[in-house]
């Protein structure tokens, strides 16, 4: 073996460690549901304006696109704004995502639609343990039956939402 190859193959060994799958970023796409319930108060802000501040928690169940079904715990606190006079509704939102003790993620949604229906986006911005830098963005639908319980609330009053749904479509994750 020459000086020359002495040198040059734990060189190369070290390039292709380094540019082996372990070390490469996982990528992907998945769909995810939450059953959701909710409670906070409303808040009389305008004539025909109301705000909900609040949190929606609930399990969310997300499918891999090799169709392996996965949960984690979500506890979302949200502002919601909502036109009395229109039903125009938008909210904003951020969200822990708990897996395990040790891995969460953490991300924002934002929507705007109806009393009881808003669609926009939801977008993964952090996270801990294995999803350290985790970054991603999907369409995001949410559901529920506040259309039926806003109309005859006072401000300051107490709010609780037994059930609603939130969809996301098609999100597409990176972890470094």
């Amino acid at each position: 073996m020459t000086v020359k190859q002495f040198f040059l193959l734990p060189l190369m060994a070290i390039m292709l460690l380094l540019l082996s799958p372990a070390n490469a970023a996982e990528e992907g796409t998945v769909q995810a549901i939450i059953p959701w319930e909710g409670e906070g108060r409303v808040f009389q802000v305008e004539t025909n304006t109301i705000i909900f501040l609040g949190s929606m928690e609930g399990v969310m169940y997300v499918e891999s696109s090799d169709g392996d079904l996965h949960e984690a715990f979500v506890l979302c606190p949200i502002m919601q704004e909502l036109d009395l006079e229109t039903g125009a509704s938008n909210a904003i939102g951020r969200c822990e995502i708990t897996v395990s003790s040790v891995d969460v993620i953490y991300a924002k949604l934002d929507c705007e639609g109806i009393v009881g229906e808003c669609a926009g986006e939801f977008t993964v911005i952090d996270g801990e343990g294995k999803f350290t830098g985790i970054t991603g963005v999907g369409k995001l639908s949410v559901r529920s039956p506040m259309h039926a319980l806003v109309a005859d609330l006072s401000g300051g009053a107490l709010l609780r939402v037994a059930s609603g749904l939130a969809v996301i479509k098609d999100l597409k994750y990176s972890i470094p």
